[in-house]
């Protein structure tokens, strides 16, 4: 999600308990591309932003969190919240999506 909405390959690093991703900003965003890196990292467990004098970059940890309280895998979960994500008007001009919220809700739950 971070690599289409900021055009920029991301830099994804693992731990023990958790996968980073970090994406490079381009010097200038849309507003379309700014709602979208927004949207892809209220994905995360954890996210920031880092500002220096040699970089702009997001970052985005997602937690491996062993437990799956529902049937459905968290990757099934992801697919159909990236699916919806790629497809809905809303979401791609950065509108509030209440179907986007609710399959967020279902992925993190999966993870749990």
């Amino acid at each position: 999600m971070l690599a289409a909405a900021t055009g920029t390959e991301p830099r994804v690093t693992t731990a023990l308990d958790a996968f980073r991703v970090e994406a490079g900003l381009p010097s200038e965003l849309s507003a379309t591309a700014h709602a979208a890196v927004l949207a892809a990292l209220a994905t995360a467990d954890r996210y920031g932003h880092t500002l220096n004098r040699t970089a702009e970059y997001v970052w985005a940890e997602i937690s491996r969190e062993a437990n799956v309280t529902t049937t459905d895998s968290p990757d099934t979960a992801y697919r159909a919240l990236l699916g919806h994500t790629t497809a809905c008007t809303a979401c791609r001009t950065g509108a509030n999506c209440p179907d986007a919220t609710k399959l967020v809700r279902v992925w993190r739950e999966t993870r749990r």
